[in-house]
């Protein structure tokens, strides 16, 4: 079975690679001419550099592939709506293009459980819950999944879709190595009393959830909810703290002052024209709004079953970080001599 995966070089992609690989698949990397990232050269895979905004790069990566997994997305949680669909719903559309050019017959989605929004309700979200994204990053997913299904009854591709809430582990250079240099700075507070409760994916899952998908007869034209386990972000805190033996945070301050907090590190970044401000809005809503996810489906339809909990995830994160920082510290020592 061949496989090509956009996004391997990321996060959740370099999972399902390790995933892919672990089943016997033929995997085939799409990555950009610009990436840098060497987590998978020492293992038989075949690369090709490639570009969602380069139609002809992504006509040559789909041939003779017989499932496109497609992970690659920009996943910040702020920027110009600009940018999120030119990646998110244009690439999906170029990559598309191409699957149709080569007939492939499967292309499994990598989604998000933002085109939910944060709705006010109590109760775990299924599938079917209403869609109203509240930042662009979940407006571009809820565009591409509508072009997604257009695509599958136009062209009879097998066409499926996942969303997922947080997702975290080792590798993930966004949620969790925002939390570790906070701890580190003790720049971190809760908001409210941190006991929100939130639905949380280990990018692992993730992974083995998208190859499930990948596999189902039954999961054409569908979309699955996938998560790891349920905690508040103070549970995640107060674990990640012990483990890295830091104090855990004493402040608390309320989701309105927090937010305009976000509002004016989001505004002070823009002024000085750079990206990725640390502190966001987005980031206030994700911590500071309960929101639980339903995966009921996924488990009766793939017989998905989460593999992570919270204490294993971040035991795993603290080891990831730590053989990660030694690392850098030893080519650092390297570089010097």
């Amino acid at each position: 079975m061949q496989a090509l995966v956009t996004g391997g070089t990321g996060f959740i992609g370099s999972h399902l690679i390790d995933e892919l690989l672990e089943q016997g698949y033929d995997v085939r990397v799409l990555r950009r001419n610009t990436s840098t990232s060497t987590l998978h050269e020492d293992k038989k895979l075949s690369f090709m550099v490639g570009d969602l905004t380069d139609s002809e790069s992504l006509v040559r990566a789909c041939q003779q592939v017989d499932v496109v997994f497609h992970v690659a997305a920009l996943p910040r949680d702020w920027g110009p709506k600009k940018s999120f669909f030119e990646v998110n719903f244009d690439g999906t559309q170029h990559l598309l293009d191409a699957c149709v050019y080569n007939k492939v017959p499967r292309f499994v989605f990598m989604s998000s459980a933002a085109v939910y929004g944060f709705p006010k309700t109590q109760q775990p979200l299924t599938e079917n819950y209403q869609k109203n994204p509240t930042a662009k990053y979940g407006e571009s997913k809820l565009s591409a999944e509508a072009l997604l299904w257009g695509y599958g009854m136009k062209h009879n591709i097998t066409v499926s879709a996942i969303r997922s809430p947080v997702v975290t582990g080792p590798r993930d250079r966004l949620i969790a190595l925002f939390l570790i240099k906070a701890l580190q700075q003790g720049r971190l507070f809760y908001i409210g009393d941190g006991n929100q409760k939130i639905s949380v994916s280990d990018g692992r899952d993730v992974a083995h959830c998208l190859r499930l998908t990948g596999e189902s007869e039954q999961a054409n034209g569908q979309v699955y909810n996938v998560k790891s386990f349920d905690s508040t972000p103070r549970q995640l805190i107060e674990t990640l703290a012990e483990r890295l033996q830091l104090p855990a945070p004493e402040k608390h301050r309320s989701y309105s002052w927090a937010y305009v907090l976000g509002s004016m590190v989001e505004g002070i970044w823009m002024l000085r024209g750079k990206e990725n401000p640390p502190f966001t809005r987005q980031k206030v809503k994700v911590l500071g709004t309960p929101r639980l996810i339903d995966i009921t489906k996924a488990t009766q339809e793939l017989k998905y079953t989460p593999r992570y909990n919270y204490t294993t995830a971040i035991d795993d994160i603290v080891s990831w970080y730590m053989t990660v920082t030694q690392t850098s510290a030893i080519d650092t020592q390297k570089s010097a001599r």
